[in-house]
């Protein structure tokens, strides 16, 4: 291998080429040699000589192997191997004037870092060229140098060097591509070549970027093709450039940056490698910041899924999510209809938001052709969906011309439209296969869900299929669907029956569940405050309306028919009722749907929604409204006030207002008790004196 690389370097320095030397190394199995050219006469070499290109020629025992590489060579292409032979040229740029130079370099882009993203992605379109000029059979030279990025991060120097080893340009095209401003050679490219997928550039404008962070700007580059010349490029980014030829040029182009003072932080390796992984991690190519690559990482949103491994996953994940766990679920989406995309998505094992650390921003970036457009992209997919992790990829989105915002809002639009609808479809077929599973990940997100019912109208249909809620049916714990309790509604049931509380016990002991468990009728159960506007907002499942059981219509059981002075007595009583509270009740009737409890307030406003409503704006929170009560005639302390209130009007009196707040506070209505602590304290007083007037005397 030293043999090889003195070999390389006589071919540079030789003025002619008229012998042949052989340069022979051993090598385990196979044997290889190389043919490299002998100078005539080393000691009549001048400056004014130009070398002749020499192709070196590998020649091996066995010939269907591949001649064994090594990084030394690559390494050694790094160095400052290039001269400038001849007279410089100096050049106007021909279309655009140095204003329009500077809105390019210095007004385009909104972050000074997208240079790097800029130049890395010119870099990999040019070697993609290459790859596709080698297939397609083309006579090109130093066959043998693996098509790979290298960049070198100098602080002390404060230079950047970036090196591809690509199709290159020859002293035409570093005019008509880099001379003349937003005229793209990839896009020229592109419309004679058939296989131009995982081209990048569109613009011509990104090799400019780099005059945001650069004083100086030095290209030197050799076409691929055979019999080329190497040329320097050379600008400061006034409005002019210098062109000349070179020596000692490799094929592709390296770019010399010589960093302005302001921007020396970007010559810093770790800074660099930050930008290199954060936009350009995913590109076809090995990228290699001072020898050590960078892009370990694969796009494996692009590959079949069959072809990814549950190491690949992880490590994946662990790369775009910056943390440690195992995702929970992951989605790997691709479809060219309606658009061409490729997606990969996971759900992490549980949220940030749960412990108070604030709101989570969204977990979806956009890319183009593996080459990042937006990190963690806001107003793309539904904000309830933030918790999910991923990458899109779509060659038919359109860009500005700096590559950094969308330009067709509209195919945006469709695309997180398609996107929205498979996570949901795909959250949907999860809870179907794997029951147990989707119900571990519904208690832990399953407040994004009723988020997204509350906020998009859109999704509301098929978010609510996705609801999991405990049940009067099945034992604590157990969580049913909407679609399953449907599945058990009687003929005559009209409605889906729910209650929001706290918690489960006070679900059940609810005065209003009383009728439902005389008749078996069953009633969803949910706990958060937020599940009263979920339920208001889906208002409609499978044709069956959702219904408070405070709000419900509890038609009258068939009873014996009451005599009509009975009827006279209930109807003077339930008057007497409205006149004690006229401030308080709109009407009140008397109902067979209790049974342990003496009244209920019916028809109100939910607690949750009240304390909704309340940290929204407490100032303008409205005031309570007057109640309808529904009274149990049976219940003893019913039945004995009707008899109290002729015998003692006061402490009827006293009563029936206890019986009202009773029910405003089992309605969960009643949020300052302490009014009525002097009227509990009364009734008391009144029933003890009565015992105690009773008891025999000793």
């Amino acid at each position: 291998h030293s043999l090889g690389r003195i070999a390389l370097s006589t071919i540079r320095r030789s003025p002619s080429a008229v012998s042949t030397l052989r340069v022979a190394t051993s090598i385990p199995a196979p044997k290889q040699c190389f043919f490299c050219t002998k100078p005539e006469n080393p000691t009549e070499t001048t400056d004014s000589t130009k070398p002749e290109p020499v192709e070196a020629e590998f020649l091996t025992e066995s010939p269907n192997v591949e001649p064994e590489q090594t990084e030394t060579p690559l390494q050694d292409k790094m160095e400052k191997t290039e001269t400038v032979v001849g007279k410089a040229s100096r050049h106007e740029f021909q279309a655009e004037t140095r204003k329009l130079l500077d809105i390019v370099a210095k007004s385009l882009y909104t972050e000074k870092e997208i240079f790097i993203r800029e130049l890395v992605s010119n870099a990999s379109d040019a070697l993609e060229k290459f790859r596709q000029a080698q297939v397609g059979g083309q006579s090109i030279i130093d066959s043998y140098i693996e098509p790979e990025i290298h960049i070198t991060a100098d602080s002390e120097s404060n230079t950047i060097t970036i090196q591809d080893f690509g199709i290159g340009m020859s002293d035409q095209e570093l005019v008509d591509n880099l001379g003349t401003i937003a005229r793209s050679g990839t896009k020229e490219y592109v419309k004679n070549a058939e296989n131009s997928q995982t081209l990048i550039g569109q613009f011509g404008v990104g090799f400019y970027s780099c005059f945001m962070v650069a004083d100086g700007v030095e290209v030197f580059s050799r076409s691929a093709l055979e019999g080329s010349k190497g040329y320097l490029w050379k600008s400061d980014g006034s409005g002019s450039y210098e062109l000349a030829e070179a020596e000692g040029v490799t094929r592709g182009t390296k770019i010399i940056l010589q960093m302005r003072e302001d921007c020396k932080e970007f010559s810093g390796e770790k800074v660099l490698k930050d930008i290199l992984t954060k936009h350009s991690n995913f590109v076809n190519f090995k990228i290699k910041l001072n020898g050590n690559q960078i892009n370990t990482i694969q796009a494996i949103w692009t590959l079949p899924k069959s072809e990814v491994t549950e190491e690949q996953h992880e490590q994946f994940y662990k790369f775009i999510s910056h943390s440690y766990d195992k995702p929970r679920m992951r989605l790997h989406f691709q479809t060219d209809s309606p658009l061409n995309l490729s997606s990969l998505f996971y759900i992490p094992a549980e949220h940030t938001e749960k412990y108070g650390v604030g709101r989570m921003d969204p977990g979806v970036s956009l890319y183009c052709r593996k080459v990042l457009i937006q990190s963690n992209m806001k107003k793309f997919l539904p904000d309830y969906l933030r918790f999910v992790k991923g990458v899109v990829d779509c060659e038919d989105i359109s860009l500005n011309i700096s590559r950094e915002h969308l330009q067709d809002n509209g195919l945006v639009n469709r695309l997180a439209a398609v996107i929205t609808r498979r996570l949901i479809k795909f959250f949907g077929e999860e809870a179907k296969k794997n029951p147990a599973s989707y119900e571990e990940f519904f208690n832990e997100y399953g407040q994004f869900i009723k988020e997204g019912i509350v906020s998009e109208t859109s999704d509301r249909e098929n978010l609510a299929k996705l609801l999991r809620m405990e049940s009067s049916q099945f034992e604590d714990g157990k969580l049913v669907s909407l679609e399953e309790y449907v599945s058990r509604m009687g003929e005559d049931q009209k409605e889906i029956y729910y209650i929001v509380n706290n918690k489960r016990s006070l679900c059940e002991g609810s005065p209003y569940m009383e009728h439902f468990k005389k008749k078996g009728i069953e009633v969803l159960y949910h706990y958060q405050n937020i599940d009263d506007w979920v339920m208001n907002s889906v208002g409609t499942f499978k044709g069956k309306k959702l219904k408070p059981i405070e709000s419900a219509e509890i038609e009258k059981d068939d009873e014996q028919e009451l005599p009509e002075e009975e009827r006279e007595k209930i109807k003077n009583f339930n008057d007497w009722v409205r006149d004690e509270l006229t401030d308080k009740i709109s009407s009140v009737k008397d109902t067979n749907r209790l049974t342990d409890t003496p009244a209920v307030i019916i028809d109100h406003e939910s607690i949750a929604y009240r304390r909704m409503m309340m940290q929204v704006d407490p100032k303008r929170m409205p005031k309570l409204p007057k109640q309808a009560m529904e009274i149990n005639i049976n219940h003893p302390v019913i039945a004995n006030l009707r008899i109290v209130r002729e015998s003692n009007p006061e402490l009827a009196s006293q009563v029936i207002q206890q019986v009202y707040d009773n029910a405003m506070v089992a309605a969960g209505l009643l949020t300052d008790s302490r009014p009525m602590l002097d009227r509990i304290n009364s009734i008391l007083e009144r029933t003890l004196k009565a015992e105690v007037n009773e008891a025999p005397k000793e």
